[in-house]
């Protein structure tokens, strides 16, 4: 899936632009409902959830998983931001790879690396390397929840989904985690749809019959079909060029090998965490880009798609990413990702030397 594709941001028709204005009018009286007592919290886990993206992409994806009911979809996305709230997603991201347990990460059972040929970024999952019990399944958790936000920032339009790779090699009942994998669905599902674009199985043993059996019944039909079973690794080229496949599977890749935090990573994180000033400053920054990205997005619910309206919309957009950006490096942490190239942010280094310069003028 794309920005170029029916239903996506790019491509609307006239009924799918009414239904998303709609879905931004029921929005709109949501969060002013003072009867609702989680609106003072709603509006800034809703872009804090938004993130880099474009308002209406984030929305259009709710949409599209209730096949256009609004209500359907309005739902969702607040069943979506309150588990963001109760679960921790915020808290989790401020803390980063330091909230995880660090032998996990190290087993490889998940990571991304390259992109497929649509352009879409992979994830690599290694069933051998989980075994049930083996860490605390909140902390599985953890690195789940943690690699569906990572995911997030290796997307670059028009891609908006991902593909996963399962690699069923060595597989045995006791890398079977029913519990695990029921959490999975319902993120994929619920709180995080229309971001899985892509499964393709390999290696599967006769055993995983059975299992699949049972796995398959949790699927919404939808997903379902987006997951195909191949039957050797060189089918994999179809969907992604060699040259970008790990060694494991007969790429040029080398294998993963997590490269952690240097001292220097944790005296940025350690400095910009001491920062509360700067903080506070770019947090109300943000809010303010919100009020202003919701105030012209009202005004373009109620009058004609005017350029002049259009316009303003477009600026507001990008004027509330450039705020989300500055607020990035007091919120999330840099990861493996950012250390290998994979994600560039400079803001963080920009940030840090923008701290120690004050504290020299001070």
């Amino acid at each position: 899936m794309s920005a170029n594709d029916p239903g996506h941001i790019k491509n609307l028709d006239k009924s799918q632009i009414e239904n998303l204005k709609k879905f931004w009018g029921i929005l709109r009286d949501y969060m002013n409902d003072s009867t609702n007592k989680i609106n003072s919290i709603y509006q800034d886990e809703l872009f804090l959830a938004i993130g880099y993206d474009n308002p209406d992409t984030v929305l259009l994806r709710w949409l599209r998983a209730r096949k256009w009911d609004i209500h359907a979809a309005l739902q969702q996305l607040n069943d979506t931001i309150n588990w963001r709230h109760q679960w921790g997603v915020k808290e989790l991201l401020a803390k980063g790879e330091t909230d995880l347990f660090y032998d996990e990460i190290l087993t490889g059972k998940t990571y991304f690396m390259g992109k497929d040929r649509a352009g879409r970024p992979i994830d690599y999952v290694y069933a051998k390397e989980h075994v049930k019990d083996q860490f605390p399944s909140e902390a599985t958790e953890k690195l789940t929840v943690f690699s569906m936000e990572t995911g997030r920032k290796l997307l670059e339009l028009p891609s908006e989904s991902v593909t996963v790779i399962f690699d069923l090699n060595g597989f045995g009942l006791k890398n079977m985690d029913y519990q695990h994998l029921k959490f999975l669905i319902n993120l994929l599902q619920n709180y995080y749809p229309e971001s899985f674009s892509l499964g393709l199985i390999i290696n599967a043993p006769w055993i995983f019959n059975g299992c699949w059996y049972i796995i398959k019944r949790w699927l919404d039909p939808v997903v379902e079909s987006k997951i195909h079973f191949l039957n050797n690794i060189n089918d994999l080229t179809k969907f992604i060029d060699p040259s970008v496949l790990p060694k494991r599977l007969n790429g040029s890749q080398s294998d993963f090998n997590y490269i952690p935090p240097t001292d220097k990573d944790l005296l940025i994180l350690n400095t910009i965490r001491n920062d509360q000033q700067g903080k506070v400053i770019v947090e109300q920054a943000h809010r303010e880009a919100v009020k202003n990205y919701l105030n012209i997005t009202y005004q373009w619910i109620n009058e004609e798609d005017t350029n002049n309206v259009l316009e303003k919309r477009k600026i507001a957009t990008q004027n509330l990413r450039d705020a989300f950006e500055q607020l990035v490096p007091y919120i999330h942490t840099r990861t493996h990702y950012h250390r290998i190239g994979l994600i560039n942010e400079p803001i963080f280094d920009i940030t840090y030397q923008t701290i120690i310069n004050n504290n020299k003028q001070q």
